[in-house]
């Protein structure tokens, strides 16, 4: 476990967020998996800067009311999903406005057919 948790460590970036390997993007996946792993691992508080990470993660928050996986990309269930997980865990989802999220999350529901798809307008 030790190394497991020394190597999502090593994964950190300036940013607060986690890339697939040393260097890599930060990106809102694998910032679940990272977060989740040394939450388990009971790793949180030596390998991830809570406060940049929290910081990072609700800078995903787009006008729209979605979150991104990275910057300058389009908001998204999916990776509001992984973005709200995340903030669970660090204690931090009041970081974050739910009522737009929520509001995006319901724009993306197929009223018909039901399911959920990606974006607002989209086939679910």
């Amino acid at each position: 476990l030790p190394k497991a948790k020394a190597f999502v460590g090593a994964c950190r970036n300036f940013d607060g967020g986690f890339g697939c390997i040393p260097g890599a993007e930060s990106h809102a996946g694998q910032v679940f998996t990272c977060v989740g792993t040394l939450a388990i691992g009971e790793g949180v508080k030596e390998y991830i800067d809570e406060e940049l990470l929290g910081w990072w993660l609700c800078e995903r928050q787009c006008d729209s009311g979605g979150l991104n996986g990275r910057p300058e990309k389009q908001a998204d269930v999916c990776y509001s999903w992984w973005i709200l997980s995340a903030l669970s865990i660090l204690g931090k989802i009041d970081w974050i406005d739910r009522a737009r999220l929520k509001s995006f999350i319901l724009a993306c529901q197929d009223k018909e057919d039901g399911g959920i798809s990606d974006r607002p307008g989209n086939v679910a």
